[in-house]
């Protein structure tokens, strides 16, 4: 027997009797004294009981049984999920997600030493618990009368139903915090968060009035009146403010240190909730958290802006039939979610200064499809928070300040775009911008038989995919959170 062989053998033999007799082995990495705090610091915020994670990860029987799982996932850098890539501007948090070579070490040793527990009284950190908000300020719980049973219309898998919620402000005041708790999250594909005051306020009083308090479908946007009043106002189309959005993997619910958004007294807020029927349906009453200070206290006034580029995916080289036509497609998305979403896809490519000749007319598999737009600053503001947003055929997205000029910077890139892991990042340092910068929102899809959604266990036959609200078309959003002035 070779020598190399034969000590490997005798060591493999010596680790076994060590392990099963409680010799030197049990002296490595156990659960309570050095896993537990780098699981209740970095894994244990989604991997507790009503967390985003699938199981939990918060007593040591929990972390034995998914050990393996947790080697190979950590080594490979998938978990904990951190998606922007190292050419993004630094961003608060980024250390509390990544794990060090140490910590790496620590949980491969410790696997590989049998998982063991060790003693509970040599626990040196306090497990995740459900997520709250805290810091000055109140908080209030807003959430509809009585839970909603999604349902698709026109032959589609989505649903989009807005509910009016009263936070009854009797002043005006600065959310600096919101936990969306979405009741039912196999279904629930996002929620925002409207402001709605004054005439938009009224219309959304009359709308639910007309479903006698159940809501209204509201494909686009909340179907409100178009306001194009204040200083940010165009970058929203005229929609109402966001006051805050939950999205599959969201874990951010406070707004940095100093800031706020703010809601005006008598304001409404409409919740729109994007229900995604693939799997299943069921009622649904999801509901938010705000944590409320008054607004006279000395905060930064956010705002959201926004920034979307046109979607134009033809279907891959080798596939024909009516549903690769752009004219069929937007027959689909018409009679799925309304009249107005023939405008969407015209419109887009309008703002963004683009031509159907820009994209290509047909791609070969696995090819990425890029596009962007790009957004002139018209006025002095700062950038504290990023974020953007794609469906199932994202590839690539980044947002870039100046792109082509030598002050040019990547403010988010994320390079291996997942859908179930998005979130917003709010920077280390805000970027201050103004007249003359450029805002770029880049995109790239994969539109091959390959990357297809699945619905149920069958994969879609591919087809030429534009802007749309369902899940199974596209969209290429940027998102800016900033203050002007």
């Amino acid at each position: 027997m070779p020598k190399l062989l034969l000590l490997a053998l005798v060591g493999a033999v010596a680790v076994t009797i060590l392990v099963a007799t409680g010799g030197s082995a049990a002296s490595g990495p156990t659960y309570y004294r050095d896993v537990a705090p780098i699981l209740d610091a970095k894994c244990a915020s989604c991997h507790r009981l009503g967390g985003i994670a699938p199981f939990s990860l918060t007593t040591a029987a929990d972390a034995k049984a998914h050990a393996a799982g947790i080697v190979r996932m950590t080594r490979a850098g998938l978990m904990p999920p951190w998606m922007p890539g190292d050419d993004s501007a630094p961003i608060i948090g980024r250390d509390v997600r990544r794990l060090t070579a140490a910590e790496l070490s620590t949980l491969a040793r410790w696997a590989g030493n049998g998982a063991s527990a060790g003693s509970a009284s040599e626990r040196r950190s306090t497990p995740a618990r459900d997520a709250g908000l805290s810091g000055p300020g109140r908080t209030v719980t807003i959430a509809p009368r009585k839970a909603y049973v999604p349902h698709a219309a026109g032959g589609g898998i989505d649903d989009y139903h807005c509910f009016v919620l009263d936070p009854k402000l009797t002043q005006d005041a600065f959310v600096t915090a919101a936990l969306i708790k979405p009741q039912r999250t196999g279904i629930v594909h996002h929620v925002i968060l409207y402001e709605a005051a004054g005439a938009q306020a009224r219309a959304a009083a009359q709308l639910n009035a007309a479903s006698k308090g159940k809501g209204w479908t509201c494909f686009g946007g909340p179907g409100l009146p178009f306001d194009l009043s204040g200083s940010s106002s165009a970058s929203r189309l005229g929609q109402p403010p966001w006051i805050a959005a939950w999205v599959p993997g969201h874990t951010t619910n406070a707004l940095p240190n100093g800031t706020g958004v703010l809601v005006h007294k008598g304001a409404k807020i409409v919740m729109q909730v994007h229900y995604n029927l693939i799997a299943a349906s069921g009622p649904d009453r999801s509901q938010a958290q705000l944590r409320l200070r008054p607004a006279t206290t000395p905060l930064t006034r956010l705002e959201t802006q926004l920034i979307a580029a046109p979607v134009e995916l033809p279907c891959p080289d080798g596939v024909s039939g009516p549903q690769c036509s752009r004219q069929h497609t937007l027959q689909d998305e018409v009679n799925k979610y309304g009249a107005e979403a023939a405008f969407v896809p015209a419109a887009l490519l309008q703002i963004c200064d683009r031509t159907l000749a820009d994209y290509p007319q047909s791609v070969g598999t696995g090819t990425a499809i890029p596009t962007t737009c790009d957004r002139a600053i018209s006025q002095t503001e700062t950038i504290y928070g990023v974020a953007g947003h794609m469906h199932m055929r994202g590839r690539d997205i980044s947002v870039v300040l100046d792109p082509g000029t030598a002050k040019e910077q990547t403010l988010l890139h994320i390079p291996a775009w997942v859908f179930h892991w998005q979130d917003v990042y709010y920077l280390q340092k805000p970027v201050e911008v103004g007249p003359g910068d450029t805002i770029r929102v880049r995109c790239s899809f994969d539109n091959s038989k390959d990357n297809q959604p699945l619905i149920g266990a069958k994969q879609l036959t591919p087809r030429y995919v534009l802007w749309g609200e369902g899940t199974t078309d596209e969209m290429c959003l940027g998102v800016l959170s900033v203050a002007t002035g």
